[in-house]
């Protein structure tokens, strides 16, 4: 009985791992394509500029098409199309009209050096789950790939094992009463 009721749990365990890291992976992989449809987009944090606010390793959301302003943490492009995640410390008029932005991550002394305009914004901090970005890294790597992989076999074999373990103890008790 109790090795039953330790089966349902490790059953129900690795499955419900297995759905929240295939999930967190399909969602990070969908939202990352420009293309994307979805009213969001996922970005792991490279580095510790906006810590201890957001931190290395952590996985943030951002929300497109929103409104945003002066202290609220962006996503955008820099002038060498890397990806930054900062807080908006100010905006400037340019001579056009456009209004650029002032941005400065959290853990710096210094404002960037240069400011982003708005056509450079890819959205509005929503949520960060901490720590899941090294996870995910990890899983797009081969090794990550392997030890999955290795794990799912692992568990149907442990499953099958598992099963003719459990026929031959039934057949055992079987013959004991017939005896």
């Amino acid at each position: 009985m109790l090795l039953t009721i330790t089966r349902a749990i490790w059953n129900s365990s690795f499955w419900i791992v297995l759905v929240c890291v295939i999930a967190f992976s399909i969602l990070n992989a969908l939202s990352e394509r420009p293309d994307s449809k979805l009213p969001f987009r996922t970005f792991i944090v490279q580095s510790g500029s906006m810590e201890p606010t957001i931190m290395t390793g952590d996985l943030i959301f951002i929300r497109r098409n929103t409104g945003f302003g002066i202290k609220d943490v962006i996503t955008y492009r820099d002038p060498t199309q890397h990806t930054v995640t900062h807080r908006i410390v100010k905006t400037q008029l340019q001579p056009n009209g456009s209004l650029d932005f002032v941005t400065k991550g959290d853990n710096n002394e210094d404002e960037d050096q240069y400011t982003t305009q708005l056509s450079s914004v890819l959205g509005v901090h929503w949520f960060t789950i901490p720590k899941i970005g090294y996870g995910l890294v990890y899983l797009r790597s081969f090794m990550g790939i392997v030890v999955m992989i290795s794990l799912f076999a692992g568990w149907i074999i442990s499953d099958l094992v598992w099963q003719e373990l459990n026929q031959q103890a039934k057949k055992a008790i079987s013959e004991n009463r017939g005896a």
